[in-house]
C-alpha cells in the first residue's frame, strides 16, 4: 500500500511542475485524490536537469502518469495511437497465454467428451403390465 502512496507523492510533485494550461486539463477531483492519498512523509525530489523519462520513478508512478497523460493531456491523435497500442499489447498477451497454456489440449479433451456423449442413447421406460392394470383400476374408482 505504501508503494502506491509513494507513487502518488511522486505524481503530485510532477504534476505541480506542469504548465498552468496542462495542469488545468486534469480534473480537480483527480488532483485532490492524488493529494489526499499521497505519503506526506515520503520525500521525492524531482531533478529538473534530467528529463522525466530518465528520472528514477516507481513503476506505479509511471503507470499513473501514463493514465493521466492518456486520459487528460494527450491530443486526439495521441490518444488514438495509445489505445491502438494497448489493444495490440492485450492481443499479444492473450495469444501468449493461449500458447503457453496450450488451449488445444483442452479442445482435444472436449472432442473426446463429445464423442462419448454421442453414443449414449435414451432408454424408453415402460411400466410393467401389472402396474398398468393397477393404475387403471385406481383411476376408475377415483372418477
Amino acid at each position: 500500500m505504501t508503494k502506491y502512496k509513494n507513487a502518488y507523492t511522486e505524481v503530485y510533485e510532477i504534476i505541480k511542475q506542469l504548465d498552468e494550461e496542462e495542469y488545468n486539463k486534469i480534473p480537480s477531483e483527480v488532483i485532490k485524490a492524488i493529494e489526499e492519498n499521497r505519503n506526506t512523509e515520503y520525500e521525492f525530489d524531482l531533478d529538473e536537469d534530467i528529463e522525466l523519462k530518465d528520472q528514477e520513478l516507481l513503476p506505479e508512478t509511471k503507470a499513473i502518469l501514463f493514465n493521466l497523460f492518456r486520459d487528460y493531456l494527450s491530443t486526439a491523435e495521441q490518444k488514438e495511437k495509445i489505445i491502438k497500442m494497448q489493444v495490440e499489447e492485450r492481443r499479444k498477451n492473450e495469444q501468449n497465454k493461449s500458447e503457453q497454456y496450450n488451449s488445444d489440449l483442452f479442445a482435444s479433451k472436449k472432442k473426446v467428451q463429445d464423442i462419448r456423449e454421442e453414443h449414449t442413447e435414451l432408454i424408453e421406460y415402460k411400466e410393467n403390465i401389472l402396474k398398468r392394470i393397477f393404475n387403471k383400476i385406481r383411476q376408475f374408482f377415483h372418477v
